[in-house]
């Protein structure tokens, strides 16, 4: 008898770990992943799992082999959960197929270890621990509807039936009520229209599902909707503000936070260099990054001038020909045009994207001499540590004919931050507690003397004489800890990505120093650039706008639950409206979008996604 409740104590402990598990691991991908609005759909499916679980997975577990196939369906849910769950902290958005289809690998086990993952992130584990712990009894004492006769086993599959068949009936009504809310959209309408209502309305697995469907059949391009009129004047001065053959060096810093400009720690810069450059150039001060997918998102925005969706590798997927270009238009002005990055050349498929864009030469990691290099750091998987990339690329850059566009993309301050050489452990930094915040600003200080070394090297060369710099980083580091933390602090009521803070300094001898306060992003580089130039009008195609005109246009961030920023109030774009979720702190503002700026914001969301699914590369 003591060993029958021993088994029957231990039977109900591993459904009950294996019950609560689910369920909180289901509720936190619906609600902190997808930021579900729908009350009645979450305590509906959870109502729903836990009937299905009582009747179908109950008496399962009554034997060894079914308690080792449901521990097995545990953890490889645990596994999907977690992918979610940290790929929602550092993206935003859920970890789609086209991420787990097209994405780069660079160190993932580092990155999660040392910079995603949290302590308390464990607590997920209970469940798989619990249920390994209760798997290990082999003699079987008790079995679900043993010693039952005829009549009996029939009342309880009757039942089982009954509590089944009332499980979907709520379902399908759950489903059906829903999706009447949303408009009563096809599901592939409503997936391309809203993941976070998709996932109310079907599911969250159901939305994989959805993905592969809706990736196997493109828009055709001549589906595509006309371009909707600009959300701004967008019109360009057609004066130059430098000379109009100026060079142009465009230099993307990887993980530099605005937050770093004139940030001390026991009285040390982290970046010395750029604050000196700061002061004697224009700086923006409200200017954001594009980071809906990856690095790459910044690149794109830069030299199409357009917005980077969700669930979009554009290098990879997209056909660069067929979309605007800053670089073809420095092209036709005469311009040679440059690309150098110390990675290979295939990372983020940058070897096909960037000769389809334009550029005359992309310098990769094999056009850098190895042999030359002053630092040797281990682990270098990432390319050239970035003192060597840009001393080699100034002699590139100087073979280049005048004028001259080069993009130059760097590479130490990648997470995890450990690429970086030990004499750069600076010394007042050694008091920060965490390794992670520590390396950050050893490598950011690696970073910056690496600039610096590069600015005075094409002074010397005399390449700064006529040469309009701008500099501005990827993303911020997305670091989030007590001692250090890289995000503007938005105050908002739902789970999503905040827009990421970083700096921009713009530097030409033509220039007076001075503050941008216009707030951007890098899709408005391309019309900025091109109005310091002097070019009489902003390409239609572009949809970002110049940082030099006045007027405050909405700034989108085109995530699963899109973003629009303006005038320091964070709203969200949700079936055709735009809710305000939260402001930048201290800049609470009561400001409303006419109805036309909405509309105007909603199908610029709507024509990026559609052009993107249809200009793809292998597209009939």
């Amino acid at each position: 008898m003591k060993g029958f409740q021993r088994s029957y104590n231990r039977s109900a402990l591993f459904f009950a770990a294996f019950l609560i598990g689910l369920l909180v691991k289901y509720n936190t991908i619906i609600l902190r992943v997808f930021a579900v609005w729908s009350a009645g759909g979450v305590l509906t499916r959870n109502l729903v799992m836990i009937i299905v679980a009582i009747v179908l997975i109950r008496p399962l577990i009554a034997r060894r082999g079914g308690r080792i196939g449901v521990l097995a369906f545990a953890a490889v849910y645990t596994g999907v959960f977690f992918a979610n769950f940290w790929y929602n902290r550092y993206f935003g958005n859920y970890l789609s197929i086209a991420e787990l289809t097209t994405g780069e690998g660079y160190n993932p086990t580092g990155v999660i270890l040392r910079h995603i993952m949290r302590p308390t992130d464990l607590l997920y584990l209970a469940d798989v621990v619990i249920m390994s712990v209760t798997l290990g009894w082999k003699r079987q004492h008790a079995v679900f509807g043993a010693g039952m006769n005829t009549r009996e086993k029939i009342r309880r599959a009757k039942t089982a039936a009954i509590a089944l068949l009332t499980a979907a009936l709520i379902l399908v009504s759950q489903v059906f009520i829903s999706n009447l809310r949303f408009g009563g959209m096809r599901p592939l309408e409503l997936y391309h229209e809203s993941t976070p209502a998709f996932v109310s309305v079907y599911g969250f697995l159901p939305l994989y599902v959805a993905e592969l469907v809706a990736r196997d059949g493109g828009v055709p391009v001549a589906d595509v909707p006309e371009q909707p009129e600009p959300l701004a004047p967008g019109e360009l001065s057609g004066k130059p503000l430098v000379d109009d053959r100026s060079n142009v060096i465009v230099v993307q810093v990887e993980s530099l936070d605005k937050k770093l400009i004139d940030y001390r720690h026991n009285g040390r810069e982290v970046t010395p260099f750029v604050n000196s450059l700061k002061e004697r150039s224009l700086y923006g001060t409200n200017f954001y990054a594009q980071h809906v997918n990856g690095s790459f998102d910044a690149d794109f925005s830069l030299l199409t001038g357009l917005y980077p969706v969700n669930r979009h590798y554009s290098f990879r997927e997209n056909d660069m020909t067929q979309f605007p270009s800053l670089v073809e238009i420095l092209n036709d002005a005469g311009y040679e045009t440059i690309a150098l990055h110390g990675n290979v050349g295939e990372f983020f498929y940058r070897h096909q994207a960037y000769p389809e864009l334009g550029f005359d030469r992309f310098y990769s990691r094999p056009d850098f001499d190895e042999s030359r290099k002053r630092y040797y750091i281990e682990g270098g998987y990432l390319g050239i540590n970035d003192y060597d990339f840009l001393y080699q690329s100034v002699e590139l850059i100087e073979q280049a004919e005048e004028p001259f566009f080069a993009y130059l993309i760097t590479v130490t301050s990648h997470t995890p931050f450990s690429f970086y050489p030990a004499e750069y452990t600076i010394p007042e930094f050694e008091s920060l507690s965490r390794p992670l915040v520590r390396d950050f600003f050893n490598s950011i200080y690696f970073v910056d003397r690496s600039l610096e070394m590069f600015f005075n090297a094409l002074e010397r060369r005399g390449l700064t004489e006529n040469t309009l710099f701008v500099i501005y980083s990827d993303h911020e580091s997305a670091i989030d800890t007590p001692e250090y933390s890289s995000s503007v602090n938005f105050v908002v009521h739902r789970n999503v990505k905040e827009p990421e803070h970083i700096p921009l300094i713009i530097k030409h001898p033509d220039l007076e120093p001075g503050l941008i306060e216009k707030t951007g992003t890098i899709t408005d580089l391309a019309p900025t650039i091109l109005d310091f130039l002097g070019f009489p009008e902003r390409p239609p195609e572009f949809a970002g706008f110049s940082l030099l005109e006045p007027e405050e246009a909405p700034v989108l961030f085109i995530h699963e639950l899109p973003q629009v920023l303006y005038r320091n109030q964070l709203f969200v774009a949700e079936l055709g409206e735009l809710n305000r979720i939260g402001y930048i702190e201290n800049r609470q503002a009561d400001v409303v979008l006419s109805p036309e700026a909405q509309n105007g914001v909603i199908e610029t969301i709507r024509y990026h996604r559609e052009i993107m699914n249809a200009r793809r590369r292998h597209a009939d």
